[in-house]
């Protein structure tokens, strides 16, 4: 029986996600069982063409990131990687926007202060916080993973959970300065609405008001690069100059936020 190539109509980044995956092996099984290696390899080398143009147009990136993401590692797992890059300052942002608003407002922590000092009130709320967040996120990729091995088996099971693994680590270090970030609007902010509405104003509007200036000016993108925001996908490039100045630049930001909340937090009336 010859192998049954089942091939992918468009480079459409929307078209090559999981979902639609998972239906071309559905189909795949009504019309003649299981895809053959042979149809499998051919399925994953478009699948990977698709996700590199997709890579190459979403973040512009080098050829040395574009090999990396592209080549190097599973393509559709840094689509989803990147994919999740976007959205982790809302799920910071969502994770530790009332770290000590909400207790601001109610005075709540005045009867904490009778017996522990501030600094561990601050430092004890930002630090649940990251890994209240970093257990949430591995919850997550757990679930991808699994799935993603199970359902759609484009590559090595070993280098797809490899290179997930490795994009759990660098998601939990963009999302360190955003909840840094919350600890400071947080404690500055009697209201625990007020302080998720300033840290998503703060996470999205300003890189969308730069990327809208630079359109005009390219120099304004520059910009960019005072919030972590300019820097995230550093943290996904080889490794090398590149990916460790992200890191670091993510460990200053975490660094300024905590020590700014830090300093608010302590000389602020509860």
């Amino acid at each position: 029986m010859s192998p049954m190539i089942v091939p992918i109509p468009t480079p459409d980044f929307s078209a090559t996600m999981p979902q639609p995956l998972e239906e071309i092996e559905k189909r795949a099984q009504e019309y003649g069982g299981e895809l053959s290696d042979a149809d499998r390899d051919m399925l994953a080398s478009q699948v990977d063409a698709a996700m590199s143009k997709a890579i190459d147009w979403v973040i512009e990136p080098s050829p040395e990131q574009l090999n990396y993401l592209a080549h190097d590692h599973p393509a559709a797992v840094s689509a989803i990687l990147l994919l999740l890059v976007v959205v982790t300052p809302l799920l910071s942002c969502l994770g530790g926007f009332n770290q000590t608003s909400g207790d601001i407002a109610s005075k709540g922590l005045r009867f904490l202060l009778i017996r522990t000092e501030r600094t561990n009130i601050f430092l004890g709320r930002f630090i649940g916080t990251f890994l209240f967040s970093a257990c949430v996120y591995a919850a997550l990729f757990l679930i991808l993973a699994l799935y993603m091995v199970v359902k759609i088996k484009l590559h090595s099971p070993g280098d797809m959970v490899l290179w997930l693994g490795s994009g759990y680590v660098r998601i939990l270090l963009l999302s360190l300065p955003y909840i840094a970030m919350c600890s400071l609007v947080s404690c500055a902010i009697d209201s625990a609405f007020g302080s998720l509405t300033i840290s998503l104003l703060i996470a999205y509007l300003w890189p969308l008001l730069i990327k809208i200036a630079s359109g005009t000016e390219e120099k304004i993108g520059y910009l960019q690069f005072l919030t972590p925001w300019g820097w995230k996908y550093w943290l996904f490039s080889p490794l090398g100059g590149r990916f460790f100045a992200g890191v670091a630049v993510m460990l200053v930001f975490t660094g300024i936020f905590t020590f700014l909340g830090h300093m608010h937090f302590s000389k602020r009336d509860l």
